[in-house]
């Protein structure tokens, strides 16, 4: 059958039309025509698979990478890159505005990443048998890669040897997770689906066959909610550079993966609170103090609140490396911590949530915060960012301005920052 697609939707398909009935379509591009076949008929919409690409876009590149489409770790590596950030921005505005009923979005020019690819400092490689990569598309199944296009060189240098020492960790290791800091010191993380009574390898031995970077590795049993670390062995900490800060970040903290966007991010926290002469700042989902620490030399106080307790020790060591004695760290849930925020009656608020956004009861406490004049969204679904603008609209919000940061090139993945100011509250 033969489809005429309109346009690209969140999730990183196609959207045409079979006989008026929507059909979605895998690594097509607006404007394109293509035979398709129909993989999967729900009551409202249709699978599609494609054939044969009969009139090709002039923005259809071949892609550099031989695992592309079954692997699922990229969706637009067939698209230029300018042209990959073009639909992502509007596949943004549009999704802010359908859900959350902005008429009219204040959207700024988007950021695109400096480099496309090998932006990722951090990879999680999926382990069965002898196979070390990524889940096929919609399955289960591992894809054998060699090479990740998305990740660091040096990320990429150590896969074949990762393949060597499968033997000495038995079949119940399953997944790999490797980070490399801008500093290039590397940590991994080794997860079993079984106890694991014996660690086989030394940290010396590990070193002699991965590379002198790693600092150390750990092992972690999986359960349903997070890994249960076991042993580590060496250091279970890097270190980050970003313009003059410096960050400790643990083997089980966050820090942004596009290593060539994290000086952006930061220098838009910065650009929104210079300015402003605030004296109370609060940070939810602080993480390491990534975004904390900056806005500390803006501010009298700024309060950063964190869940993890590896990653608030984390920000309590970067507190003293940076010389900042004005960010004070709290371990707890962004709910759990609305009382001290309100006790605090912070003027800034800035979050950056996981992809579920924020709950109600958070945005219901925000709003009785008597002096809070701004809010800085950082966020990496699309759909929960518009759901909780609209909901903070309600409560007298207004957006001032948003934009898409591209943190993850060649994926349908989009992040985000938003700024809103509080209307005069009486």
């Amino acid at each position: 059958m033969k489809v005429k697609v309109e346009k690209l939707v969140y999730g990183g398909k196609g959207l045409g039309r079979i006989d008026e009935k929507v059909c979605f379509i895998p690594f097509v591009i607006p404007g394109e025509e293509v035979e398709v076949k129909i993989t999967e008929e729900k009551k409202s919409f249709l699978e599609c698979e494609p054939v044969n690409v009969l009139k090709p876009s002039p923005y259809r590149t071949k892609p550099i990478c031989q695992y592309f489409g079954y692997c699922g770790g990229c969706d637009y590596l067939h698209i230029d890159y300018s042209k990959q950030v073009e639909q992502k921005n509007e596949i943004f505005a549009e999704t802010v505005k359908r859900i959350g009923k902005i008429e009219s979005v204040p959207l700024l020019e988007p950021i695109p990443s400096p480099f496309p690819t090998h932006y990722r400092n951090r990879v999680q490689f999926k382990v069965k048998g002898e196979r070390i990569g990524f889940y096929r598309k919609e399955s289960r199944d591992i894809v054998n890669i060699h090479y990740c296009y998305l990740i660091k060189e040096e990320l990429n240098s150590v896969i074949s040897s990762l393949k060597e020492i499968l033997p000495f960790f038995g079949y119940f290791l399953s997944e790999i997770h490797l980070y490399s800091s801008s500093e290039n010191q590397m940590v991994m993380k080794l997860l079993f689906n079984k106890p694991v009574n014996k660690v086989p390898l030394s940290l010396k031995h590990m070193k002699a066959f991965l590379t002198e970077d790693l600092n150390g590795y750990g092992i972690y049993l999986k359960t349903e909610k997070h890994p249960k670390k076991i042993q580590f062995i060496g250091t279970p900490f890097v270190y980050e550079t970003v313009k003059d800060y410096r960050f400790r970040v643990s083997a089980d903290s966050f820090f942004q993966v596009n290593r060539f966007q994290i000086e952006n991010l930061i220098r838009l926290v910065e650009d929104e609170v210079k300015e402003e002469n605030i004296k109370v700042a609060f940070d939810l989902y602080c993480g390491v103090g990534t975004f904390t620490i900056p806005i500390a030399r803006y501010v009298d106080k700024v309060y950063g609140v964190e869940v993890n307790p590896y990653a608030v020790q984390d920000a309590n060591h970067n507190k003293k490396l940076n010389k900042t004695q004005n960010a004070f760290f709290k371990r707890a849930s962004a709910s759990e911590a609305l009382s001290y925020m309100v006790k605090k009656n912070p003027e800034l608020i800035l979050v950056d949530p996981p992809r579920t956004g924020l709950d109600r009861n958070t945005i219901e406490v925000i709003d009785r915060i008597k002096q809070l004049k701004k809010i800085i969204y950082i966020s990496c679904n699309p759909s929960t960012l518009a759901r909780d603008l609209n909901l903070l609209k309600e409560k007298g919000f207004r957006l001032i301005s948003s934009r898409f940061i591209d943190m993850f090139p060649n994926t349908y993945h989009i992040e985000s920052f938003s700024v809103l100011e509080r209307l005069n509250k009486s």
